[in-house]
């Protein structure tokens, strides 16, 4: 049976809508005549409000993380499952555990999300159980959207149902084999990524972290400036207006995430710059984030053990990357040429200045490497102060 998916004006307001059950009921919401942005398709019943801890060791808190609705309708049978992201400061300590576990279908995901979406797994078991569910419609924006990934991967892993995916401002989730795992599960047709392109939570964490869908880009907003900008995360003022009315086939702009690799070598292989003041635009980043991916691949081919094996479940990945790169460095003339470019593009980016011919060494890539990513999560972490509500 055919699916209507939901418009990218209802996925926006569901993703925004879910922020108002942090610290309040469903029952309390629906007596103010809000419904969340449902439209009215999906029975909101109280109790259906699901609560999870999110941050790190002591810190961790527990509040409203989601609910789980039953279509009505033309809807009957289908089932909407919709996660908040960052609504206080304390849930983006669990984006900082860069590590990773095996997720609901056994590939390796952010170690950080999955602890949070661990905290409210029994609740959605406790929901479909006894239900003959026709289709999953998985929502969230910021880190809702990347429970709504693990929602995702644990609804279609259980085949549970056909499954769909919409998620606003996501950062990435998992590892390539998850990625790509998932994507062909659900279908690319069926995952609707949209991202802004000024948004820096979509930027991290750092690879080999890849977005679904594997096989293509996402859907990419571009109203405002190129420069990486906080205010781009909010879902009032930035996503839900970027979208408008539009439907998925008009949103069609995609970003080119699998660019082709020969324009990347070329890229990567073209006189860099370094120095000046720090180059913050989106599109400087997002050659940097692509060529690194690049040469990951490029690095992996030639040093024995995939980025698979050399990524051990628990551990954070910045050294591992590091050391992967420094040893491909030392087999190999040409890439130890790709990787002092791609250093000096990153020093560009965060306008600084390599000193002398510096040497590549894992303990030289793991700093460079730890520098960008502290930009990116000190720029992520503002931009959290605009999710949800705005």
């Amino acid at each position: 049976m055919s699916i209507t998916p939901l418009t990218p004006r209802q996925a926006a307001l569901i993703a925004r809508g879910v922020y108002q059950l942090r610290e309040s009921a469903i029952a309390d919401v629906l007596a103010d005549g809000n419904d969340l942005g449902t439209g009215g398709e999906f029975a909101l019943e109280a109790g259906k409000r699901f609560e999870g801890r999110s941050g790190a060791l002591a810190f961790k808190k527990l509040t409203g993380f989601g609910y789980v609705a039953a279509g009505t309708g033309r809807r009957q049978g289908e089932l909407l499952i919709a996660t908040r992201g960052t609504a206080i400061g304390i849930d983006w300590l669990s984006n900082f555990n860069v590590g990773v576990q095996r997720g609901p279908s056994s590939h390796l995901v952010h170690a950080g999300f999955h602890e949070v979406w661990k905290t409210f797994r029994d609740d959605l078991r406790d929901f479909v159980r006894g239900r003959n569910v026709s289709h999953v419609h998985c929502v969230g924006h910021s880190l809702g959207g990347a429970l709504a990934g693990l929602n995702a991967d644990w609804a279609s892993s259980q085949r549970l149902a056909a499954t769909s995916l919409y998620t606003f401002g996501a950062p990435r989730l998992g590892l390539p084999d998850f990625s790509r795992e998932l994507t062909e599960r659900l279908g690319a047709d069926n995952i609707y990524r949209v991202s802004h392109v000024a948004d820096p939570v979509p930027m991290i964490p750092i690879f080999p972290f890849r977005h679904m869908p594997y096989t293509r880009g996402g859907y990419v907003i571009r109203n405002g400036g190129g420069l990486i900008s906080i205010a781009a995360h909010n879902m009032l003022g930035s996503y839900i207006p970027g979208v408008g009315t539009a439907g998925w086939d008009a949103l069609a702009n995609e970003d080119d995430e699998p660019t082709n690799d020969d324009k990347i070598k070329r890229w990567v292989e073209s006189t860099s710059n370094s120095g000046g003041p720090a180059h913050l635009s989106a599109s400087l980043l997002g050659l940097i984030a692509r060529a690194l991916n690049w040469l990951l691949k490029q690095a992996k081919n030639l040093v024995v053990g995939a980025i698979g094996t050399v990524v051990a479940i628990g551990a954070t990945v910045l050294d591992q990357i590091a050391y992967l790169l420094a040893r491909a460095a030392d087999l190999s003339g040409e890439i130890a040429g790709w990787v002092r470019s791609l250093v000096g593009r990153i020093f560009s980016y965060l306008g600084r200045v390599v000193v002398g011919a510096a040497q590549i060494t894992a303990a030289f890539l793991r700093w460079t490497l730890g520098l960008l990513w502290s930009s990116l999560q000190a720029t992520a972490t503002r931009a959290l102060t605009y999710a949800g509500v705005g």
